[in-house]
């Protein structure tokens, strides 16, 4: 398959995990991506609140933007992906693997 990223960030919160949205536990954003931009394949890393790729350093946002860097200006094409609850992929989805680096 293509080779993909999926970003995710704090800042979220959670609209069932309260009565009040504001009390709700942060449970983030997440968005995929391409990772090839023109030639190159990029790899990604976190470092703190900053996503940057591997090949050049530049800092990329959670909506694929490349904000600072050599790369300043570029944007990774979107795909489309599903967000849900687990409960509900396991059960339409039950040979579902879990991979975690």
């Amino acid at each position: 398959g293509d080779p993909i990223v999926v970003l995710w960030k704090a800042g979220t919160a959670s609209a069932l995990d309260d009565t009040e949205i504001a009390l709700s536990r942060d449970v983030g954003s997440a968005a995929a991506f391409s990772r090839t931009v023109g030639r190159e394949t990029l790899g990604f890393i976190v470092e703190g609140d900053t996503i940057r790729d591997r090949q050049t350093q530049s800092e990329w946002d959670i909506f694929g933007h490349a904000v600072a860097g050599r790369l300043e200006g570029e944007r990774l094409d979107a795909i489309q992906a599903t967000d849900s609850f687990w409960f509900d992929w396991a059960a339409f989805h039950p040979k579902t693997d879990l991979w975690h680096p």
